[in-house]
């Protein structure tokens, strides 16, 4: 199985705005509270390819260390993936998208989640499951927020 999480809202900033405020994650814990530290990030190069070291956590969950590598689509979507031979990959693996199409009234704005659980911890998929789309949801309302 495989935990899904996806909220759409418009933001009245560019697509550009948005990204970069998604790409500076001291900014945007404030509006992700999974984020709980970010240690460094690298990048984004030239290809639109870095990484991020931070502490997360999910509900029921301690914070824990993880590393995830990402590549921006300049300025239409950004992809977050749980890097290879982290100790989190031991229990998920992990994907996150925004993805920003400008439109007349601001830019539309789709943020997904994707998680997929290994073996004795596929339990948990059920129980995030409700918690993760009220989360995703509330996310994306104080992003329109704060950058509107």
């Amino acid at each position: 199985m495989t935990l899904r999480a996806e909220a759409t809202t418009t933001v009245m900033a560019t697509p550009q705005s948005v990204l970069e405020f998604v790409l500076d994650l001291n900014r945007y814990k404030e509006v992700d509270p999974k984020i709980v530290r970010v240690l460094s990030v690298t990048g984004p190069d030239s290809d639109g390819r870095g990484s991020v070291r931070l502490l997360a956590r999910m509900r029921g969950l301690p914070p824990a260390p993880d590393r995830q590598d990402f590549v921006l689509k300049r300025w239409e979507r950004l992809t977050f993936t749980g890097a290879a031979r982290q100790p989190a990959r031991l229990i998920f693996h992990f994907t996150g998208i925004v993805e920003c199409t400008p439109g007349e009234g601001g830019t539309q704005v789709t943020h997904r989640y994707e998680f997929r659980f290994r073996g004795p911890f596929r339990p948990i998929e059920r129980l995030l499951a409700g918690w993760l789309q009220r989360q995703i949801e509330q996310e994306v309302r104080d992003l329109a927020q704060l950058l509107s």
